[in-house]
């Protein structure tokens, strides 16, 4: 990785884990034009292998940052540096980071951010996109597009009303409450709260733990929790019986059934 990459990926493939590394420490991985390129040809190369049916499929992901912040949201020196054109610069980067969260949002496997620290504005978008989200005590999060005089991006007026309902969506958005971790953790944006010296390997075990699993079935219950709220109770049965009738044709559930009947451990492959 050279030393100016915003955005850095791995992949284990042994287990079939991607992580996707935020790598500008220096500015608080804040989000620019050479971010959201890098970000968006990293989460291309994981769909990619997400989507392969092979036996180098990537079968869960990993987010997690360097430094002391996860992501300050948008670079606000780039922004001031082009504030006579910001309408045209907003343009030219909101689209494709939107583009990549959207296909990290949709991708077939399970998603698991670790968050070591502050995370705000368009940044809370990777944490939105995420199945599971595990932060350190000195996590903050924090919207803060109201003091920029900005209607906001990475999707927050659609998750938070989501994830914590609309009273309290309002008073992040609108009145910019800042939550720190226990916060979040009782409000629902997260999962669980780590010490700071524990949050990597754990973060590491929960997303292993979801690659060695039935990864058609979890992406399946994915889209199925995502779309939910999205369709009426007669159609989300009939999808539900679409999902289970397709999954029922993998090799992981004849294994998950066979396993349950023998009383073993599955082993599941992912196909």
């Amino acid at each position: 990785m050279s030393a100016d990459a915003r955005v850095g990926l791995s992949v284990d493939d042994r287990v079939g884990l991607a992580e996707l590394r935020l790598e500008r420490p220096d500015a608080g991985n804040a989000i620019d034009p050479a971010w959201v390129s890098a970000f968006r040809s990293v989460v291309e190369q994981i769909a990619v292998r997400a989507e392969d049916g092979g036996d180098g499929r990537v079968r869960a992901v990993l987010i997690s940052a360097a430094g002391s912040a996860f992501t300050v949201g948008g670079d606000l020196r780039h922004f001031a540096a082009h504030r006579e054109d910001l309408a045209a610069e907003l343009n030219a980067m909101v689209p494709p980071f939107h583009d990549a969260l959207l296909r990290l949002a949709e991708l077939p496997v399970p998603v698991v951010a670790a968050v070591q620290g502050p995370v705000a504005g368009g940044g809370l978008g990777l944490a939105w996109c995420s199945d599971v989200v595990l932060a350190a005590p000195q996590a903050r999060f924090a919207t803060g597009f109201h003091l920029l005089g900005l209607s906001g991006d990475g999707a927050s007026s659609w998750w938070l009303p989501r994830l914590v309902g609309l009273r309290r969506a309002q008073q992040m958005l609108l009145q910019g409450r800042v939550l720190d971790a226990d916060e979040a953790l009782e409000w629902g944006l997260i999962s669980e709260v780590v010490p700071s010296d524990e949050l990597a390997a754990r973060a590491r075990s929960v997303a292993v733990g979801l690659a060695e699993g039935p990864t058609l079935a979890l992406g399946r219950i994915r889209a199925l929790l995502r779309d939910a709220s999205e369709t009426t109770l007669a159609e989300h049965y009939a999808r539900e019986a679409r999902e289970i009738v397709a999954c029922g044709d993998t090799r992981d559930a004849v294994e998950g059934t066979a396993a349950f009947a023998e009383r073993r451990p599955p082993e599941f492959r992912g196909r």
